[in-house]
């Protein structure tokens, strides 16, 4: 006997400091097949992103006390990515829905609306959506899969180059959430050392002596990226996987670094938790195997579908 799939009730988080339009789309949108939290200020709202997981969509009115539907959307997108957003303007301020757009808002309704044209919105952003995470299920099928990127320097976002990795192992069933955050931490380090001790040649000692005056580090780092001997650098990746294992190779144009003398330091559990040492002991714990290229210039990481991470 085949059993068939019911889809879950979508769940909406609308933000509005207009108690009549939050009360009007609470008790349409409760009357038909979904779940609805309300809440009048983008800080309450921002707290339920961090502790429900089951939010499938936000509607946020793009003018709210204290923090704005924009800067709402922006976090939403750092924290909850997978959760569309739909922004609330008036007429006049279309301009305002534009640029909530180009922050990365789904759609954007105006107001005064009819009930019937929002949840026309509202299905349309829920049915792109549900189509994204049936696409992202293919993954799981994947038996391999090669990548190879030359970014440059200037260009690399680190943050986003290991989100779409270890989501993709997340997809592909190499890991459960815990194991994928882990792996995405490690790619982060892995890509910052590459980016700010390779290519921009930032020493870890200079950061290790700036750590407690952050800005200037960053004003060090700004001015390495203006200079096209550094910028144009390239940082070179190749990911490797198949169902066993997967690996992943970071290469700089920098000069590279004593890599043997670093790991003769940290040999044993003792470590020195300077800029790069901290790093390197999160990598450390949480990929199998860990090689450098003789210059000093290139890392591997390998990490085996049995293994997880410590959590001591």
């Amino acid at each position: 006997m085949t059993k068939t799939m019911k889809r879950k009730k979508p769940h909406l988080l609308i933000v509005d400091d207009e108690r009549p339009v939050l009360t009007v789309l609470n008790e349409y949108f409760s009357m038909l097949p979904y779940h609805v939290t309300t809440v009048e200020t983008g800080e309450e709202a921002m707290k339920i992103l961090n502790s429900n997981d089951k939010i499938d969509l936000l509607i946020a009115d793009i003018h709210l006390p204290g923090m704005s539907g924009i800067d709402l959307l922006k976090y939403c997108g750092e924290i909850r990515p997978d959760v569309p957003v739909i922004i609330i303007t008036g007429f006049r301020t279309l301009d305002y829905a534009i640029s909530a757009l180009k922050h990365g808002a789904h759609d954007f309704i105006t107001k005064p609306f009819e009930l019937s044209e929002v949840k026309k919105i509202v299905d349309k952003v829920l049915r792109y959506r549900y189509n994204a995470q049936q696409r992202d299920k293919i993954f799981q099928f994947t038996k391999s899969m090669n990548l190879y990127f030359e970014i440059p320097t200037r260009e690399v976002d680190p943050g986003v180059v290991a989100s779409f990795l270890s989501k993709f192992l997340l997809n592909a069933g190499f890991c459960d959430k815990f194991v994928g955050h882990q792996i995405q931490l490690a790619f982060i380090e892995t890509l910052i050392n590459a980016i700010e001790h390779g290519n921009l040649e930032l020493p870890s000692q200079i950061k290790q002596e700036v750590l407690e005056d952050n800005q200037s580090f960053e004003n060090l780092r700004k001015i390495r990226l203006k200079n096209p001997q550094y910028a144009d650098r390239k940082v070179k990746i190749s990911f490797q996987f198949n169902h066993q294992f997967f690996s992943l190779t970071v290469t700089d144009e920098g000069p590279g670094f004593d890599w043997k003398t670093f790991l003769d330091e940290a040999s044993g559990e003792e470590l020195n938790l300077n800029a790069y040492g901290r790093g390197f002991m999160l990598i450390r714990h949480v990929i199998d195997e860990v090689y450098f290229n003789d210059k000093g210039n290139s890392i591997t990481l390998i990490k085996s579908r049995q293994t997880t991470p410590s959590k001591d």
